[in-house]
């Protein structure tokens, strides 16, 4: 058995014992106990006591597709709102943007773990007081780190040497009367060079205690990155100014505590699946066959993952038939499933199918704060 335990003096750190049995046996303490033992033989893993995992196993990472990895409405956007990275909203007001996803070189080392993708802004400044441009994540919950120390950490950089701004904000709902909406918290500068580099930002969250929501849900603790700030915008993005250039986001990563941790690794099929908690995409999804002119023989299609409230379709979703007239997309036109978040009911709001054509849809149901 070879052991390996905590020295007994303030000389030693670590005491590693050896024989011939093959076993490892981890001790703790002052007075050194087993914690843990790895057999020789088939190198079983045998606790002392059950193992607690501090923070909870594959979600210390409160940034949902902080990796990049999920673009289910598409690869770039010009538009303001959701259009491109799942749950990343690109904001811009006079000044324009394209958000786009871009792909790193395979086998690159530049930025570690081996991303696939980050996430770009090409952003043109127009002067103004209220011209902005900025990416940000709205996270579940107002509650979340609330009273807490967190730390956030990204890779990131620019075409030349330029500042970016980070704030963290806490948003309380509408609906009643919700306490306001607490921003540029821990607002700062980061100074981007034109290579890969990685940044950390340690902030104190403020307590929530006291406070109000509102009624309808929709209460979030926001990350934001802005890249162009008119004057309006100064206490919120640290004076940061208007400009224009390119910025590179990778690996967006926070958590609690006060230091940054490697990249938390989630499985695609998970991280798909807390995405689609605020937006599941059809495309060319079989939704049955038409009943009459405007109706579904089956009411209800099911979604893969009950999203966060009923969703709405959001414009641009379209029908394909294999006879007649595509029609146009409407949802829950049954009264009995309005407020579900498992199931979808589509109908034909221009009344115009052919009886028993296959239907189709292509089109973005969203949940999104």
């Amino acid at each position: 058995m070879s052991t390996i335990k905590t020295g007994t003096t303030t000389t030693t750190g670590l005491v590693v014992e050896a024989d011939t049995s093959g076993n490892l046996v981890v001790q703790t303490g002052a007075t050194p106990t087993t914690a843990l033992t790895i057999s020789g033989t088939n190198q079983q893993i045998t606790p002392a006591a059950p193992i607690s995992m501090v923070g909870g196993y594959g979600f210390r990472n409160k940034i949902i597709n902080g990796n990049f990895d999920i673009w289910q409405r598409g690869t770039s956007q010009t538009s303001s709102g959701y259009g491109s990275a799942d749950r990343w909203r690109c904001g811009n007001s006079g000044s324009t943007k394209t958000a786009s996803r871009q792909t790193f070189a395979l086998g690159q080392t530049d930025v570690p773990n081996n991303p696939k993708y980050f996430m770009r802004h090409v952003v043109t400044s127009s002067a103004g007081a209220s011209s902005f441009t900025s990416m940000q994540q709205y996270i579940e919950g107002v509650e979340t780190l609330s009273g807490k120390t967190a730390t956030v950490s990204f890779w990131a950089k620019a075409d030349a040497s330029k500042n970016i701004a980070v704030e963290f904000y806490q948003g309380f709902g509408t609906g009643g009367s919700p306490s306001a909406a607490v921003s540029g918290i821990d607002s700062q500068l980061v100074a981007l060079t034109t290579s890969w580099t990685k940044y950390t930002i340690t902030v104190d969250i403020p307590s929530v205690a006291g406070k109000t929501l509102g009624t309808d849900g929709n209460d979030w603790v926001g990350v934001f990155f802005w890249f162009d700030a008119g004057s309006d915008f100064d206490a919120r993005s640290a004076n940061l100014g208007q400009q224009s250039g390119t910025f590179d986001i990778a690996q967006v990563q926070l958590e609690e505590g006060t230091a940054a941790t490697p990249f938390e690794q989630r499985p695609i099929s998970m991280e798909l699946n807390m995405c689609q908690r605020y937006c599941i995409r059809f495309n060319d999804n079989s939704m049955g066959i038409a009943q009459g002119s405007l109706s579904l023989r089956q009411e209800a299609t099911p979604l893969p993952t009950s999203m966060r409230v009923a969703p709405t379709l959001a414009a641009g979703a379209s029908f394909s038939v294999n006879s007649g007239s595509a029609g146009t997309p409407g949802l829950n036109r049954a009264t009995q499933l309005t407020g579900n978040q498992n199931t979808v009911c589509v109908y034909n709001s221009a009344s115009n199918w052919t009886t028993n054509a296959a239907v189709s849809l292509t089109g973005t149901f969203e949940a999104e704060l």
